[in-house]
């Protein structure tokens, strides 16, 4: 939890952009613009996103179907994919040798 002047201060809801192509591409912008993760830049990236007409949402079940962007879900399921197979499970009778219960 954050404090701001010595007072707890609350997360808001998550907040996912609604149009996720206009949002991809306004990123792609902000990256040519600046050279290295700043707040100035995930500042720059909100507002241009709202001066171009993107709106945020709380769940991806308002996002409309015709603005979802392939492209990148498509990269996010193959780095998940990825992970899945990077990651074994741990614990009792895992070992080699070892007797399970």
């Amino acid at each position: 939890m954050a404090y701001i002047q010595g007072k707890a201060v609350q997360e808001g809801p998550k907040q996912i952009p609604a149009n996720p192509r206009l949002y991809n591409m306004v990123r792609v912008q902000a990256s040519a613009r600046f050279s290295k993760e700043s707040p100035s830049k995930g500042h720059w990236i909100h507002t241009k996103y709202a001066q171009m007409g993107g709106k945020y949402v709380t769940s991806k079940k308002d996002i409309d179907p015709r603005n979802r962007d392939l492209v990148e879900e498509k990269k996010e399921k193959d780095k998940d994919k990825v992970m899945k197979k990077v990651t074994k499970p741990v614990g009792k009778g895992l070992i080699k040798g070892e007797a399970r219960k």
